[in-house]
């Protein structure tokens, strides 16, 4: 990936950055009155490279007096290929990570494409000079919201993109994107933000999805096809890559989101065993990557249990989550909360689904929001006293996609401002 985090022993590079820099620095002042060695000083610093591995652009978060600014440059030569966008989502991405609640920059006055980018990002102007605009990013006022191909389903992937950028949309492709032979390429194309969910992008020959398989060619399979979607994730600059977690049995395609056929499988334990070491596996070919790699809560319906209440499924209540979390003990490692699948697990198996978020909280890095009538797993839209209001506030810092089947624009747009609402 061309965005690589650097740390104050990498202060050479930033150096080469700058004499290349041209009259890019005539609005990037920042080094005029410091050394290079307050890069010690940052909480991060990036720097984005070119096809020829040399350093084209810039960025950091520094924080003087309490007060986080943010700077970014963008070599002369380099502008207008949208690198500035992408340090921006690194930046932004950092502090999602680290829970930093506010952003500060300056920018001149005259400098439109600048301010453009920012106000993009949700920069608000606190305060105007003649020669300087200030700006502030407040992280409740500007959560990370994606909507999910589920609710543009039917729309070829180009048309996705098309109604992305008319509504200044970020999405989340996800399982039910039809195979290409040039997915993976489009993906990497795109020029929105784009995060990588579970089955996408969809191999030629389907199978389903599953880390606890006992047959050792479903779970190869769905340990590469991770470590390829955490690459993909890393390429496109996206904070994590998620898939769901596994299950004892192995279900057909055609069965998801449909009674399972009830077939036999080892105790339990067994294929616990075998998840814990697929995302073992994951994590370990991925260490050197900066991406997380979340879980998904399951959805468990009543028609699915086993006699005797045996579950088939893995990771439907706190207990099993929270025992993943401190057997892999790996901050790599992070939960997707599925509000829709927490509903119907809690009514099937008997808990409390608000309980069972607090129990969690501390993992949930990323939230799909849909409803449902607590029996199956429906993803209808968001109601006005959506279960899941109340914790919005709290999760600020996660990554929220809307998850809801097939819908308008207009209602897409209204579900958004739901959700935003809810969070302040």
């Amino acid at each position: 990936m061309p965005l690589k985090k650097i740390s104050s022993t990498d202060s050479a590079l930033v150096e080469t950055f700058l004499k290349s820099a041209g009259k890019s620095l005539e609005r990037f002042r920042y080094f005029n009155s410091r050394p290079i060695s307050v890069l010690s000083q940052h909480r991060v610093t990036l720097l984005y490279f070119n096809e020829n591995n040399l350093p084209v652009g810039y960025g950091h978060l520094d924080e003087e007096n309490g007060v986080t600014w943010l700077g970014n440059c963008v070599a002369e030569k380099e502008t207008g290929k949208g690198i500035g966008k992408k340090i921006m989502q690194g930046l932004l991405n950092f502090a999602r990570e680290n829970k930093i609640q506010n952003i500060r920059l300056s920018v001149d006055a005259n400098n439109k494409t600048a301010q453009s980018l920012y106000e993009n990002f949700g920069f608000k102007v606190i305060e105007k000079r003649e020669a300087v605009h200030f700006y502030e990013w407040e992280a409740k006022k500007n959560p990370e919201i994606l909507i999910s191909t589920l609710a543009l389903a039917g729309l070829p992937a180009e048309k996705i993109i098309e109604e992305a950028e008319k509504n200044k949309w970020n999405i989340e492709f996800s399982s039910g994107m039809p195979y290409r032979p040039d997915m993976e390429e489009f993906f990497l194309q795109a020029k929105i933000i784009r995060y990588a969910h579970n089955y996408f992008p969809a191999p030629e020959i389907p199978f389903v999805l599953n880390l606890a398989s006992s047959n050792v060619n479903i779970r190869r399979t769905s340990i590469e096809h991770c470590v390829k979607g955490m690459k993909l994730s890393y390429a496109c600059g996206a904070r994590f890559f998620s898939a769901h977690s596994g299950f004892c049995i192995d279900p057909s395609p055609a069965e998801l989101g449909n009674p399972l056929e009830k077939k036999a499988f080892n105790d339990k334990k067994t294929h616990w065993n075998l998840f814990i070491d697929s995302v073992k596996e994951i994590l370990h070919r991925t260490k050197e990557i900066d991406v997380r790699f979340l879980i998904e809560n399951n959805v468990i319906a009543k028609m699915n249990m086993y006699d005797g209440g045996l579950n088939p499924l893995l990771c439907c209540n706190a207990d099993e989550i929270n025992e993943l979390i401190h057997t892999i003990n790996d901050k790599k490692l992070g939960i997707l909360l599925d509000t829709g699948h927490m509903k119907v697990s809690a009514n099937t198996l008997g808990f409390d689904a608000a309980t069972a978020v607090r129990n969690i909280a501390n993992h949930i890095d990323c939230i799909h929001h849909s409803d449902n009538n607590g029996e199956f797993d429906t993803n209808h839209s968001l109601p006005n006293d959506y279960w899941f209001n109340t914790f919005l506030p709290e999760f600020s810092f996660a990554t929220h996609v809307l998850e809801v089947k097939k819908i308008n624009a207009v209602e897409i747009n209204k579900q958004i401002d739901l959700i935003r609402e809810n969070m302040v």
